[in-house]
């Protein structure tokens, strides 16, 4: 066995251990933020979300909604 076979034995085991590892960690981040309530979580480039299973009394879920921020008049 040459170092050119060692070096690729070493890459081969090295890039999917490293994968793995970066979902683990990931996975645990994403998890202590849920936990914690971290609203910076809804702005988390990992995370998307699918479903809202909890909201207040009277809670709208619109999909691909834009927020428009308006003036309300009192009559």
């Amino acid at each position: 066995m040459n170092l050119t076979d060692f070096v690729l034995i070493i890459l081969s085991l090295a890039v999917p251990l490293a994968v793995i590892w970066w979902a683990v960690r990931s996975h645990r981040l994403i998890n202590k933020k849920i936990q914690r309530g971290d609203i910076s979580i809804l702005s988390d480039s990992g995370v998307k979300i699918k479903r809202i299973t909890q909201g207040p009394p009277g809670t709208q879920i619109y999909d691909d909604a834009t927020l428009v921020y308006s003036q309300q008049r009192k009559f």
